[in-house]
């Protein structure tokens, strides 16, 4: 039986990176990968993120939200034979077999439990950095995941014209989202915001986007109004949301 790790607080990280910390046998890694984490789901499987070998605890830390290139690996490695490789995600059962697996498209990636309470199913918030090494629109994009139905499809949601759709959350130098508390009994809301070019002139326009929980399933609601809005600004108060 596979030895599992928990223990996720919040919205912090309680990662399980580097050695004597990932319980997990490395032996069940694929080719030219370590498990970096893995998160017990509830129902017996665990959900794991796999990231290139290479990449250490403290390089991936170092290079969170900044990018990742194969220069930035250690200079004693084969890195220049071995194309970097991207980031995964696997769900494995409690024997050992992968019940879903996806690459990210990126090679930095983390899982933490989502504090949503009253939800019907654990929910997980995995994360890939997409950040880019120009350019204020580009970060850390977060995708809902409840990987109890064995599969990794981002959670969807019902938008306002009936559409469904994943959801997924940015953090970028221009959108940034946060989860506002809830009633008791009720689940937390997740709120972000946006802002980018209008579409005609120079100026900008920001997006009010709020996620509810509501009848079973994700809805969401959004405004607009014109405006500007980046990170070294203060997250608007719960009141700007629709």
């Amino acid at each position: 039986m596979r030895m599992t790790g928990a223990g996720l607080g919040a919205l912090g990280f309680a990662l399980l990176w580097g050695s004597g910390l990932a319980v997990a046998s490395q032996e069940d890694a694929p080719h030219g990968y370590r498990i970096a984490q893995e998160l017990l789901v509830g129902d017996g499987t665990v959900l794991e993120v796999l990231e290139d070998r290479r990449i250490t605890a403290q390089l991936h830390a170092q290079s969170w939200g900044s990018g990742l290139d194969e220069e930035t690996f250690d200079e004693s490695t084969d890195s220049e034979h071995q194309p970097q490789l991207e980031a995964r995600v696997r769900l494995v059962s409690e024997v050992g077999e992968v019940l879903a697996e996806q690459s990210l498209g990126y090679p930095l990636a983390k899982v933490e439990k989502a504090p949503l309470s009253g939800l019907p199913y654990p929910a997980f918030f995995l994360t890939v950095d997409q950040t880019a090494p120009l350019g204020s629109y580009s970060g850390p994009a977060t995708q809902l995941l409840a990987p109890t139905q064995s599969q990794l499809e981002p959670v969807r949601y019902r938008d306002e014209s009936g559409e469904q759709r994943p959801l997924g959350l940015a953090q970028t130098g221009k959108a940034a989202w946060q989860i506002l508390p809830a009633a008791v009994g009720a689940t937390e809301a997740i709120a972000q915001v946006s802002s980018a070019p209008a579409s005609e002139g120079d100026d900008f326009v920001t997006t009010y986007r709020i996620y509810r929980w509501v009848d079973g399933q994700w809805a969401a609601a959004s405004r607009q109004q014109p405006g500007y809005w980046d990170m070294e600004s203060e997250f608007p108060e719960p009141s700007a949301f629709p």
